[in-house]
């Protein structure tokens, strides 16, 4: 077996290009993630066949574990008033990962919720992002969400979901025709 050691000057290069490449990488997924300035808002449709836009929340994470179960009932409460259609995995139109987070801003505290929404072969159809501010003090912001603002932050995502998806193919007046035709 032979070892062949690299001058100074070689691995310098070759650690330059790695930089540089790694570099664009960075860059290249950066243009990647979309701004809330650039988030597109939807209008829930009227006329949408909600029932044929199922979806599947796959996941939502974020939450400490004592507001975790009850988000996820007061969502679900919510996508049921919305009429959204929820599915399994298997079936469903869409899946849905939601994030939630929570920081200290000035007489309370912000969440942020991010929901992103992909089509069964995993690519995703659109981010949809939201904020609600809860008023309060103290250092923990979770601490400041109440079961009232929880129901809150729940029906805001319930609404924003209703809406992207009232404008989905599957959703058109009609749409279950079209697959049957």
């Amino acid at each position: 077996m032979t070892i062949r050691r690299g001058g100074g000057f070689g691995l310098a290069l070759a650690a330059t290009f790695a930089a540089l490449a790694l570099g664009g990488c960075v860059e290249a997924a950066g243009d990647l993630a979309t701004s809330p300035d650039d988030a597109q808002q939807f209008a829930k449709r009227p006329d949408a066949a909600m029932g044929f836009a199922t979806v599947a929340i796959m996941s939502v994470e974020g939450a400490p574990d004592g507001l975790a179960g009850p988000f996820d009932d007061s969502l679900k409460a919510a996508a049921a008033q919305e009429q959204i259609a929820i599915a399994p995995p298997t079936s469903a139109k869409y899946l849905v990962r939601g994030y939630l987070s929570a920081s200290a801003v000035k007489d309370g505290a912000a969440v942020d919720f991010v929901w992103d929404v992909f089509t069964p072969d995993k690519r995703r159809a659109q981010r949809l992002t939201d904020t609600i501010v809860v008023r309060g003090s103290g250092d923990d912001p979770w601490a400041m969400v109440s079961p009232a603002a929880l129901d809150s932050i729940a029906a805001k995502s319930a609404d924003d979901l209703a809406a992207y998806l009232s404008n989905t193919p599957e959703a058109a007046p009609g749409g279950a025709l079209s697959y049957a035709q």
